[in-house]
């Protein structure tokens, strides 16, 4: 395979875009063209070649022929492989514009999973160096996929946002996150996971000293107060607001926090640390 091959198959892809009836009127052939455009991508991407750029513009043009033929989900499949190249290059940005596109001609054929997905290796590619685009590629996801009824396949997309969320200390984006997950466990009929969230909620008012805030929680949060994880979260909060900071760690030790979400169950066992904090600068302000 070389660039001449390559270069073959794009001039016969242009000759089947202009292709002409006996009278002379113009009657494109898409299905050929964008087959030319496909392999030609197929060998500028080879080992032996590597022409990344040329092998991502013939995927596009792959892409408008089949949209042209009315193939969307084609037409997407061609542009979510030039998003992987792009990708697979250190081209983040581009990377997530390409899989967007993907992601609107998969909703045009109504194929909400594949452009989630989309959604979703697009939030991936840039979660690196852009992490408000990220977790709004994230949101979106949820969003598309709630919209459309969709809810169980939610679990991963929210738990990749809430970490991302976390790692970057977006804790009140956390919160919303959380709290916008509420209604969509009530309506899974997913009550462990509901409280396992709304425990996760405390620990993130903790971890932002707002122990306030950490009981109004507990206090809207309705059934939660009754449950083992509200329990933990009041005996928690009761340690944080003693400024018990071994009670903190003991308590924020137990498995009902060392079984939530990862990134939240960390938090968690930052808290003893939190709290002997808060005490040392309220100690300080009395002196």
């Amino acid at each position: 395979m070389s660039q001449a091959e390559a270069q073959t198959l794009l001039d016969q892809a242009e000759k089947h875009l202009n292709n002409k009836t006996m009278l002379f009127k113009k009657s494109p052939e898409y299905d050929k063209a964008a087959d030319c455009f496909q392999k030609a991508a197929q060998i500028f991407r080879s080992p032996t070649v590597k022409a990344f750029d040329k092998a991502i513009s013939a995927l596009e043009r792959a892409a408008q022929a089949h949209a042209s033929n009315g193939v969307h989900f084609s037409a997407a499949t061609a542009l979510e492989n030039a998003g992987n190249i792009l990708r697979d290059s250190k081209e983040p940005a581009k990377a997530a514009d390409m899989y967007k596109r993907a992601m609107e001609l998969y909703q045009r054929c109504n194929n909400v999973e594949k452009a989630c997905d989309s959604l979703l290796k697009a939030a991936k590619a840039v979660a690196d160096v852009d992490v408000d685009r990220a977790i709004g590629l994230y949101l979106e996801a949820i969003e598309l996929l709630v919209s459309e009824e969709r809810h169980i396949f939610v679990g991963d997309t929210w738990r990749n946002c809430l970490a991302l969320m976390i790692r970057n200390a977006r804790l009140d984006d956390a919160v919303k996150l959380l709290e916008r997950m509420f209604p969509i466990f009530e309506k899974l009929e997913q009550p462990e996971y509901l409280r396992k969230a709304q425990l996760s909620v405390v620990v993130i008012k903790l971890t932002q000293s707002d122990v306030g805030a950490a009981g109004q929680a507990c206090d809207a949060y309705g059934d939660f107060a009754l449950s083992a994880e509200g329990g933990a979260a009041r005996e928690l909060i009761e340690a944080f607001e003693a400024g018990d900071a071994d009670k903190v760690k003991a308590v924020a030790s137990e498995q009902t926090f060392t079984l939530l979400e990862n990134q939240v169950a960390r938090l968690a066992g930052k808290l003893r640390d939190i709290c002997l904090s808060q005490e040392e600068d309220l100690t300080g302000a009395r002196g």
